[in-house]
């Protein structure tokens, strides 16, 4: 995992304190030249800046009072890679376009209703964002955060504080110390949760999970990890996974310490491991099962009496064996074959976990505008919902 980056800003300009003033843009240029602004003259410090037009950010941007406003239409755009912004006392709010290198919020107000791009977001400030946050190599936040919109394509997020997910967000690298609280559609490639998760809707993690602190999936949750999770912290011993909704691990599944749940269900392509307690009276369903009972692999710890197998999730080992999706490498289509019987609900991810396009009721699936590389399918039949890695070669 990429450790996030602490933020060393190189900035040109000289800050001093001064009076108020105010500088608007009244054509496409240069943050440095003064015919950009109604002003005739170069924004410094303080002042309060507002962009109408493209403007092209020749210089670092320290905003400690005054602001920054990129209007709809506009933009702010670094001239080369090392153009960063730091705000601490002002405030800040891109309505248009954002592209710059390093985003350093420490104090003053910020809000993104347009679209931002940064190389890395350090993040101190409460906001709710309505526009897209992307392709963010580190970000890392301590501060009260709403997703109303789209945080796409981060590689390495480390979220503190709290972070309310309404909207759309991909993350590769995930890391959560503080309480994230996930009400639409969340995909990552791996998570690791040091502090309070809780989803009400849906999550798919195209690799691995692992929770070392608390982790309640509600009723209405829904868990999807493609390889393994593990529930464990090997300090305190103090995990707890709270499952009152779905999940469904295609590989291996453990457990350390305590897993509970009252009306949820499990369901494992693979192995299960218990050295903990699993207790309450959820429903588990191992499709690789022993002949008897309890009927998960490896039981070193306490299983309550409550427990169920395989009410709500089974399905027989024969019936995840027959599932079928060729030709894989593919170039132009695949088929998929589920007994026979149609798919009811297919959608294709690419490798940072964004839904590519998704269909109903179809065996074969025209791939043929998607480039190389490696694909997530998603197959949900009845009940039950697999993951399977395609390859894609031109």
């Amino acid at each position: 995992m990429k450790k996030n980056l602490l933020f060393s800003f190189l900035l040109s300009v000289i800050s001093f304190a001064g009076f108020s003033q105010t500088a608007t843009s009244i054509a496409n240029g240069n943050w440095m030249n003064p015919f950009t602004w109604n002003c005739t003259c170069v924004p410094l410090p303080g002042y309060s800046v507002t962009i109408n037009h493209n403007v092209a950010l020749d210089t670092g941007a320290y905003v400690p009072s005054g602001g920054i406003t990129i209007n709809p239409g506009a933009s702010l755009i670094g001239n080369n890679p090392t153009r960063d912004i730091w705000v601490n006392g002002g405030s800040f709010s891109n309505k248009g376009t954002l592209d710059v290198r390093y985003l350093w919020t420490q104090t003053g107000t910020f809000s993104n209703s347009g679209t931002m791009t940064v190389r890395s977001f350090l993040n101190y400030v409460n906001f709710t964002n309505t526009g897209t946050i992307q392709n963010v190599d580190s970000l890392y936040s301590t501060a009260s955060v709403i997703n109303n919109g789209n945080f796409l394509n981060i590689d390495s997020i480390t979220t503190g504080g709290t972070f309310t997910n309404n909207g759309i967000c991909t993350y590769n690298q995930f890391t959560n110390t503080g309480i994230y609280t996930n009400n639409n559609n969340l995909t990552f490639t791996d998570i690791t949760n040091l502090g309070t998760f809780n989803n009400a809707d849906t999550m798919i993690a195209l690799n691995s999970g692992w929770n070392v602190e608390t982790w309640n999936n509600l009723s209405a949750g829904y868990f999807l990890v493609n390889n393994s999770f593990l529930n464990a912290d090997s300090v305190q011993n103090n995990a707890v996974f709270n499952n009152n909704g779905r999940m469904i691990v295609n590989d291996s599944w453990y457990n350390a310490d305590t897993v509970k749940g009252s009306t949820g269900s499990f369901q494992v392509a693979d192995s299960s491991v218990n050295w903990g307690w699993m207790k309450q009276t959820f429903d588990f369903c191992d499709l690789t099962p022993p002949a008897t009972a309890p009927f998960i692999d490896y039981n070193f710890g306490t299983i309550s009496s409550g427990i169920t197998w395989c009410l709500i999730n089974g399905v027989a080992e024969a019936e995840q064996n027959q599932i079928n999706i060729y030709p894989n490498p593919a170039i132009d289509f695949i088929n998929i074959d589920i007994q026979n019987k149609n798919p009811v609900h297919i959608k294709i991810y690419n490798a940072y976990g964004n839904v590519m396009n998704e269909w109903r009721n179809q065996t074969r699936i025209d791939i043929s505008e998607y480039s190389s590389g490696l694909y997530f399918i998603s197959i949900g039949e009845n009940d039950t919902v697999y993951l399977k890695k395609i390859q894609i070669i031109k």
